[in-house]
């Protein structure tokens, strides 16, 4: 597995070990990482054009927020999350996203309600046409867009880690070829339950979101799924 990443460099005008995080953040949130790969100072510090410094630094953070571990040598590693971890991250995402959506759904404007339903439909646009970064990044941002809209910081920030963790985990389940869906999408029920400030509906449509594409991902990392 390649050690290369594709990262932004990152300027100088501010603390470098703070944007080195949050570069490296974005792309565990957003998926950009793999399980299982890791994370060489050096490599980092090169395609980040910075020192080593703010690399290790940025990288033990991670690692104490359980994002990435750290092997013999002290190498940064994506890992791999092992059936039960996830299940319990995708709980308590079903919990607080869940949360987040029946907030949303009281305070729902046209705006920003417009705004999620462009963001679903560069979506779909990129699953058709098989983009997996734009596929990982749309979803990233629907999700987040809803969060935001429920105006609750301290779940945002719960809701940040657990993505950490997992994002690169979901990465997998948008590798493997999908099939037709059963139904309507659960983002646009979502959607009409916003428009309609249905709070239930909110919630029930992100729980069978969350729900329909965990079970694809707890089958995968048990090794119950047909191979890709």
């Amino acid at each position: 597995m390649s050690d290369d990443l594709t990262l932004m460099p990152v300027g100088r005008d501010e603390n470098l070990a703070g944007k080195v995080y949050r570069q490296l953040r974005q792309a565990l949130m957003r998926g950009r990482l793999r399980p299982g790969q890791r994370l060489v100072h050096r490599v980092v510090a090169a395609d980040l054009k910075v020192s080593l410094t703010p690399v290790r630094e940025a990288l033990l953070r991670l690692a104490s927020e359980g994002a990435l571990t750290l092997d013999a040598r002290g190498i940064a590693v994506v890992p791999h999350l092992p059936p039960e971890r996830y299940a319990e991250i995708l709980a308590l995402r079903i919990e607080l996203e869940g949360r987040a959506a029946e907030a949303a759904a009281r305070r729902a404007d046209p705006e920003a309600v417009a705004a999620m339903a462009a963001i679903h439909a560069r979506l779909a646009a990129a699953k058709a046409a098989g983009a997996l970064e734009a596929v990982l990044a749309e979803n990233e941002a629907f999700h987040f867009a809803l969060i935001e809209l429920a105006a609750m910081p301290v779940l945002a920030k719960l809701v940040e880690s657990l993505w950490m963790q997992c994002g690169p985990t979901i990465r997998l389940r948008y590798e493997r070829p999908a099939g037709a869906p059963p139904g309507q999408h659960p983002h646009l029920a979502l959607l009409a339950a916003l428009r309609r400030h249905d709070a239930a509906a909110a919630r029930a449509a992100i729980v069978e979101d969350l729900q329909g594409n965990g079970r694809v991902l707890l089958e995968l990392l048990s090794g119950r799924a047909d191979p890709a």
